[in-house]
């Protein structure tokens, strides 16, 4: 049975996915080429290495990447979920658990390196794990979007049911 609700977002949606591993794939590259993808690296990056004569990030600094990841990662994860949701391919519990490793990843991924920077050098291993999370969440999505949207049909478990996005809210 094929579900004429996203029929009309097919395109749409394969760019998103295609966009969204775009992105992924820039964001590793860039996270290793700065900071090296280790925890030792990421505390260079914050703390300021003498043998390379860098210094350590200043607050405008990291506001300056902080308040733009504030609102363009989440809305492209409102984006991705509220799209997969709709779809109804997954289980409810993978569905939530999913949701909660994008928006802690990236919450963690943003605040890990103020924490670094002022807390302490430890964090540094939070900013890797939560970075990594961050982009395992980000390639999900886009595979997800990728399977609703590039099969023949979409099927709809229940059509009179309420979406995941409603469930979670009960």
């Amino acid at each position: 049975m094929s579900n004429r609700r996203l029929d009309p977002f097919r395109w749409p949606a394969l760019g998103f996915a295609a966009y969204l591993l775009v992105q992924a794939a820039s964001a590793a590259a860039l996270f290793a080429l700065k900071l090296g993808g280790g925890a030792a690296g990421v505390r260079a990056f914050y703390l300021g290495a003498p043998e390379r004569f860098t210094s350590a990030k200043s607050l405008a600094g990291l506001l300056e990447v902080a308040v733009p990841h504030l609102v363009a990662v989440p809305l492209v994860l409102f984006a991705a979920i509220h799209v997969v949701g709709f779809a109804r391919k997954l289980s409810r519990r993978v569905f939530v658990a999913l949701v909660a490793l994008s928006f802690a990843s990236a919450f963690a991924a943003t605040a890990s390196g103020f924490a670094v920077r002022w807390v302490s050098p430890a964090f540094a291993w939070l900013k890797v794990l939560s970075f990594a999370g961050l982009e395992v969440a980000l390639v999900s999505w886009a595979a997800l979007l990728l399977a609703v949207f590039l099969s023949r049909s979409h099927p709809v478990r229940r059509a009179a049911a309420a979406t995941p996005v409603e469930e979670i809210v009960r």
